[in-house]
């Protein structure tokens, strides 16, 4: 009982280290990306198509600052907190695997980069168009900074969440944990939660959910694709019929 109380306190004590480093990481880039914040939104807006935001509150652009310092601080140290996150499981690892989780965790990062640009350079233009459209004759569009935040930021930034799946599902398969039958078994689940995402995240349009829904299906199908490719059966499922035979015995 002693060793088990022992056991734990030591892993909260690793814990709550690794958060430590975590959250000072994060707070020193929050504070040196403040300077940084607001370059990052005037870019933003210069290479939208709305061009002209309005803010309705006293604190709104602080906070949109703010929010904008938030997101590129998470950003950018998010390789140190899949480090932490990935040495804390560590000693359940094998070598192998470890070496394997610390090669990911940058090309992590790109695909995190990859998908959240697609997300702005790619459905934000097309769903803003299709948005915009609706506009005219008498209907003027204007645009607070936070809406816009809002609008850029929840379609950057799930995906990409999203096009790191490939990767992590390859991880997992590898290690024998997510075997290929699953993303067949679950096909018809995968295709209902990607038109779901689509419609918490894309306008109110049925051509904007059809937009986003595609790509995120389509990353799934990549996921099977890929840990067909590298999938490792696990040690049990070799065993020959004498050891099921033992194990069934018991």
């Amino acid at each position: 009982m002693i060793d088990g109380e022992m056991s734990l306190e030591a892993h909260l004590q690793e814990l709550r280290g690794r958060l430590i480093v975590v959250l000072g990481v994060v707070g020193g880039l929050f504070i040196v990306g403040y300077f940084a914040a607001k370059p990052i939104l005037y870019w933003l807006i210069a290479h939208s198509l709305v061009h002209r935001l309005v803010v309705i509150g006293v604190t709104e652009a602080f906070f949109g600052v703010v929010r904008i310092d938030v997101v590129a601080s998470l950003a950018v140290a998010s390789p140190v907190i899949l480090y932490e996150a990935a040495a804390f499981v560590f000693p359940g690892l094998t070598s192998s695997e470890r070496r394997l989780v610390r090669w990911s965790l940058i090309p992590a990062w790109f695909l995190f980069f990859a998908g959240a640009s697609l997300g702005f350079f790619g459905f934000v233009p097309v769903v803003l168009r299709i948005m915009l459209s609706f506009t005219g004759h008498g209907i003027r569009s204007l645009w607070t900074l936070s809406n816009y935040l809002s609008f850029v930021l929840d379609l950057s930034v799930p995906l990409g969440f999203v096009a790191e799946l490939p990767l992590f599902a390859g991880l997992l398969s590898y290690a024998g944990i997510l075997p290929p039958s699953l993303f067949a078994r679950y096909r018809r689940q995968a295709i209902f939660a990607a038109f779901f995402v689509a419609a918490a995240l894309a306008p109110p349009s049925a051509l904007s959910m059809l937009l986003m829904a595609g790509p995120v299906y389509g990353i799934y199908e990549l996921s099977h694709l890929v840990a067909r490719i590298v999938y490792r059966p696990p040690p049990s499922s070799h065993l020959g019929d004498g050891s099921q035979v033992q194990a069934n015995s018991y």
